[in-house]
């Protein structure tokens, strides 16, 4: 079993979106490099294949040290059980100490033949540079099935009600809460508005990042508004609330930003073939300002992967989306 995607590197970067279940997600990656069959799938998917290597941090810490770097290391000298080769996955490497990231440098200079490291992270940013360098980068989509649409439907949402939700939602598990629950989504909407709109500008930036679908949404339309709108001042001090957030956080934003754009981007072209179309003040905006928009967003989250500082790619960011700038 093979993918072109983690087959050619020694060392790959899988870039996956927030609430990712990382450690399901880096198994099946390495069960494409270690398994011949199903039986050997499913060994590598329970996590007890023999040539994985499972790095995270012990019980009870929050980092990974460079005694675990170097007993992978030391693993690394014997020739795989069962596999062709060794796969050493971490499913949340930035947990690395900054020793422990140095240590597993050097060996990524010079790679031991046959072992393949796999990387889990939601930023690049957090890794140290020169790992990232080395590594082949893959952006891992969202992995909410297809069908979730017929799914709410059945679950007593209407059409385009199913349709928000998917928009809104980021993982299966955010997806579930909406299926086994109904949601009244016109007052849930209706009070998120409220909230949002009573909310200072730090709190406004933590709501378009926080756990709850449809507050997330409805705060970064809020912002968006407020941008297009002409508020320098809240783009300044957006910059520097999202800054001080962290790059998880930022990384966030941009997903929720470039959603509520797209979206934008075609209500807005419905409209301009439905004159009759009742949309909101985002959709009535010409569609070219939200395709220009997307690309402005898109630029960012490029600028995400390479840059530290935040404040510069944000202020850049939300002066840009100012109508006329």
């Amino acid at each position: 079993m093979t993918d072109n995607n983690t087959q050619s590197a020694s060392s790959t970067l899988l870039v996956v979106p927030h609430g990712t279940d990382r450690a399901a997600e880096g198994r099946r990656r390495a069960a494409l490099l270690l398994a011949r069959s199903p039986q050997e799938t499913d060994l590598v998917l329970r996590g007890g294949h023999p040539d994985l290597i499972e790095l995270s941090a012990p019980e009870g810490k929050e980092r990974i040290g460079i005694a675990q770097v170097r007993e992978v290391i030391h693993q690394a000298q014997f020739a795989p059980a069962q596999a062709s080769q060794k796969v050493c996955l971490l499913p949340r490497a930035e947990q690395l100490t900054p020793e422990a990231a140095n240590a597993l440098l050097k060996v990524l200079e010079e790679p031991p033949r046959g072992l393949v490291f796999l990387f889990l992270a939601e930023n690049p940013g957090d890794l140290l540079s020169t790992i990232v360098s080395r590594s082949q980068v893959v952006r891992v989509k969202p992995t909410i099935e297809s069908h979730s649409i017929s799914r709410l439907i059945a679950s007593g949402y209407k059409e385009d009600e199913a349709r928000y939700l998917m928009e809104v939602v980021e993982s299966e598990a955010e997806l579930d809460s909406f299926l086994s629950h109904q949601v009244d989504l016109v007052s849930a909407r209706k009070e998120a508005t409220a909230v949002a709109g009573e909310a200072t500008t730090s709190e406004l930036v933590t709501l378009a990042i926080g756990d709850d679908p449809i507050v997330r949404r409805e705060a970064t339309a809020l912002f968006v508004k407020r941008l297009i709108r002409g508020e320098r001042e809240l783009a300044v001090a957006g910059a520097i609330s999202i800054s001080r957030a962290g790059r998880e956080a930022a990384a966030r934003l941009l997903n929720q930003l470039l959603n509520v754009s797209f979206s934008a981007l075609r209500d807005g072209v419905r409209e301009e073939d439905d004159p009759h179309a009742q949309g909101s003040f985002l959709s009535s905006i010409d569609p070219q300002v939200w395709s220009d928009t997307c690309r402005r967003i898109q630029r960012a989250q490029r600028a995400l992967d390479r840059y530290t500082y935040l404040d510069g790619i944000f202020l850049s960011l939300f002066l840009g989306m100012i109508r006329g700038e």
